[in-house]
């Protein structure tokens, strides 16, 4: 890297944003090949996916990603708002609350309202988060550095950063450090990364102007509705960021009313999210459930190879907001994971979305330090040190990838063709009532049906969800004596009982009781009961039933059960 072009200054020295040129840069041709790379890497998951359709005739729910329930319940709200506008908890029997607002998912629902199907109206997301990913990790590189090679390197460091770590004892890349990951099936958290990011330079720009600005307020709050832990992750930053620049200066901001309005937009939806969580028991135990226990230690693990020499990059002063701010991020992200791991939040990994951006800014600058332009071949050495903290860990988690989006048992990404046609009568059968399904099959039925579902996941399908899988597999594998299948079907109030082509024979004479009429789609069967019963089990016991889920951990239980 070669920073003596384009007017920058020394190694290692900091120019003011205010002195940055406002004139916009053209994207020039290795930009759009870094573009067209990350737009490809987030098709992988999505065009084995087709492979697997074209080359072999599989049939296909739609997912996008490595951990399909996350899309399942995705296309699960999507379902239920085109009918309702909101979305409520289709992974239960019980009666729940449609009261969940999230404008990207309502977007979608009116497309699917409108004859897209619910799969479609949701990768339609993929394109708009890749491109506003890219973009936002450029103008971040682009406000914070000088000169072409370094803002090449952290483009590519921001966007493409992985490392190895030891997750549960496995050798492994952490999936939600790698902007790429996101991109596959997690579309609403990667867009609100780039929309934070956003907002952090737009706040930039109308503190350095001495303005106030609507902008970031309208990018927060929007990031906070669609992932709430960039919601509080901006504040956090913007809250540090301001301190950092009092205590170097002894100055306030020039208009005080913009860090006000920023916060204050940006926290109405994290206080929407507050009160969902304190009012919808659905919600309260899918916040418990989702506390897992990731090691903080696996993160800076994975973090290291970038936040090493981004350490040598805190040295000396801020001179600016944006610079204040880029140093804060990763401790603002650390702040978050603490507070997500409390009452307040859930899922403390996604607060580190995101962090390969300022890290790459900061190890960029770190490298600067080093004065690397006096050892020999400076651009081949930091194109080696860049390569071997992107390219390595990128093709383990493609090849990954292509494990895990391949065919396999208890997996609702690819079902059987008459399951498939089970899915789609239950769709079209003018009688409500809910459905009792295997444990893999059930994760699919709110998304293909928009009916509830006795089990979906682990997250929304509480309380006791690892007792719902065992007593699925007693039922649909043949273990439960006849009485106790009747007695276990009365007790879930379901209206239909949906038979996936690995069930036992017998369920035919233990349903025989309850059963009405009989639909066979070869291998296999929809099973309509007489009127349901009111559920005996209650949506809620208390917290300690909420399964701990962490990365693989649901699929191995759900498969060992």
């Amino acid at each position: 890297m070669n920073v003596g072009e384009a007017g920058a200054g020394p190694w290692g020295h900091e120019r003011p944003s205010r002195l940055r040129a406002p004139r916009r840069r053209r994207i020039d041709r290795f930009e759009l090949g870094v573009l067209a790379v990350f737009a490809g890497l987030s098709l992988w998951v999505l065009g084995l996916d087709l492979w697997q359709v074209i080359a072999h005739g599989r049939v296909w729910t739609g997912t996008d990603g490595l951990y399909v329930v996350d899309q399942l319940q995705y296309l699960a709200w999507i379902q239920d708002a085109s009918h309702h506008l909101l979305s409520g908890n289709l992974f239960v029997l019980r009666s729940t609350s449609t009261d969940y607002f999230q404008p990207a998912v309502e977007i979608s629902a009116v497309l699917t309202a409108l004859g897209l199907a619910p799969w479609l109206s949701l990768i339609l997301w993929k394109p708009v988060a890749v491109v506003a990913a890219f973009f936002a990790v450029r103008a971040y590189c682009d406000r914070s550095l000088v000169g072409r090679w370094p803002l090449r390197a952290a483009l590519v460091l921001g966007l493409f950063f992985g490392s190895f770590s030891i997750v549960d004892g496995d050798f492994t890349v952490v999936g939600d450090l790698f902007l790429g990951f996101l991109s596959w099936g997690y579309t609403f958290g990667l867009l609100a990364v780039a929309l934070m990011a956003f907002a952090i330079l737009e706040y930039d720009r109308g503190r350095t102007a001495g303005r106030i600005t609507w902008k970031p307020a309208v990018l927060g709050a929007t990031a906070a509705i669609l992932h709430p832990w960039q919601g509080e992750l901006l504040i956090v930053i913007l809250l540090g960021a301001e301190l950092a620049m009092w205590r170097g200066t002894r100055r306030r901001p020039a208009r005080p009313a913009l860090p006000i309005v920023t916060v204050a937009v940006t926290g109405l939806p994290l206080l929407y999210y507050l009160i969902l969580g304190h009012t919808d028991l659905s919600w309260q135990l899918a916040r418990d459930a989702s506390k897992h226990g990731f090691s903080l230690w696996a993160i800076v693990l994975g973090l290291a190879p970038l936040a090493i020499p981004a350490a040598l990059a805190y040295r000396g002063r801020s001179v600016s907001f944006l610079t204040s701010a880029t140093r804060i991020w990763p401790f603002a992200a650390l702040a978050v994971w603490v507070l997500s791991a409390t009452e307040l939040s859930a899922t403390p990994l996604h607060a580190f979305n995101g962090v390969t951006i300022p890290l790459a800014v900061l190890a960029v600058r770190g490298a600067q330090r080093l004065r690397l332009h006096r050892v020999r071949r400076p651009r081949a050495v930091a194109a080696a040190a860049v390569t071997l903290m992107t390219v390595p860990a990128t093709v383990y988690l493609l090849a990954f990838a292509a494990n895990h989006a391949s065919p396999q048992p208890a997996n609702a990404n690819f079902i059987a063709r008459d399951e498939k046609q089970a899915l789609r009568y239950l769709a079209k059968n003018p009688e409500p009532g809910g459905v009792v399904a295997s444990s893999y099959l059930g994760e699919a039925v709110p998304a293909e049906t928009g009916r509830k579902t006795y089990y979906g996941d682990c997250l929304w399908s509480e309380p006791g969800c690892y007792t719902r899988i065992g007593e699925l597999n007693n039922l649909f594998g043949g273990s439960l004596p006849d009485g106790q299948a009747e007695a276990f079907i009365r007790s879930t109030g379901a209206r239909f009982v949906l038979a996936d082509c690995g069930s036992t024979p017998d369920l035919d004479r233990q349903l025989a009781p309850l059963t009405v009429a009989v639909t066979r789609f070869g291998c296999s069967s929809v099973y309509e009961l007489d009127t349901p019963s009111r559920p005996s089990e209650p949506l809620a016991e208390s917290a300690g039933d909420a399964a701990l889920r962490a990365t693989g951990r649901q699929q191995r239980a759900s498969q060992s059960s």
